[in-house]
């Protein structure tokens, strides 16, 4: 009985974050069952397995923030920045590479070398991981399209595989500090804020029904029509590639381009130019 017990892993089950990841650390290493019979496994994924017991852990802020801590001063800034991007990249054995990957940076003499053990199999899988999310942010950074509210704050939505706010965050931060805005996750159903002139933060479980239904400026509007308008016009019908274009900007990304969105092009475009022509038609008859 006893040495059945002990052939036991116990799989600690993380929700889907970088702080709930992080808390299964703690909880894995406080355990003292030892490495080799700790496991780390995000909630709801994958299969149960025999001769494994599972613990839900949940998330707990102190003791992420104890475990960062220790990343930081054992293993430096360059390791927790490879963490949070592994954390926040859509895979099911994340939460035990970031584990893994831990246990041995803190067993080494001198933990800073850790980012640089590309040889060991963890560490690859961690660059992998990483870098992939990393790609996935600037893809979104390149195709986020912000929409002017009423209230005059800026406002993007996007539905990106992997959890980049935190990632996309300080490209907007540096490029648009003085403005009010926000990029919604929609799937994850968070936020990322910037006030104007400070600096961003997230929130958790915004109501999707309040982002979706913000009133767009008279402006965003006009605007919106325009562009789609040029984007029409620019067309040359005799050299349209669809197949090059799909692969350029795939249909996954463009519910949240205004210039591929429902709308017939056609019809904005010659709903721009009638508002153009009873504009002009209206100077020309005040003029008189």
């Amino acid at each position: 009985m006893s040495s059945c017990h002990y052939l036991m892993i116990r799989v600690f089950q993380c929700e889907d974050s970088l702080t709930g990841i992080l808390t299964g650390v703690y909880d894995g290493w406080a355990s003292r069952l030892g490495h080799s019979h700790v496991r780390l496994a995000i909630l709801d994924q994958g299969n149960m397995e025999l001769f494994c017991e599972y613990e839900e852990v949940m998330a707990d802020t102190d003791k992420a923030g104890k475990v960062l801590r220790t990343i930081r001063e054992r293993m430096g800034e360059d390791a927790a920045v490879m963490i949070a991007r592994a954390a926040a990249c859509p895979d099911k054995d994340k939460a035990d590479l970031i584990y893994r990957m831990i246990v041995l940076g803190l067993h080494l003499k001198d933990g800073h070398r850790i980012t640089g053990m590309l040889g060991d199999p963890v560490m690859q899988r961690m660059f992998e991981l990483g870098r992939k999310a990393g790609n996935i942010a600037m893809r979104y950074i390149e195709i986020i399209r912000f929409q002017e509210l009423d209230s005059g704050a800026l406002l993007a939505v996007i539905d990106p595989e992997a959890d980049v706010l935190a990632l996309i965050a300080p490209h907007f931060s540096n490029r648009l500090p003085l403005e009010n805005w926000m990029i919604y996750d929609r799937r994850r159903q968070k936020a990322v804020i910037h006030p104007a002139g400070k600096g961003w933060f997230l929130v958790e479980e915004v109501d999707e029904r309040s982002v979706l239904e913000a009133e767009m400026s008279h402006e965003e509007v006009r605007y919106g029509e325009l562009w789609k308008c040029f984007f029409k016009t620019l067309t040359i019908e005799a050299r349209v590639n669809q197949k090059l274009q799909t692969s350029l900007i795939p249909l996954k990304y463009r519910d949240f381009m205004k210039e591929f969105q429902n709308e017939s092009l056609r019809e904005d475009c010659e709903k721009c130019q009638n508002k153009e022509t009873k504009q002009e038609h209206e100077k020309q008859i005040s003029q008189e």
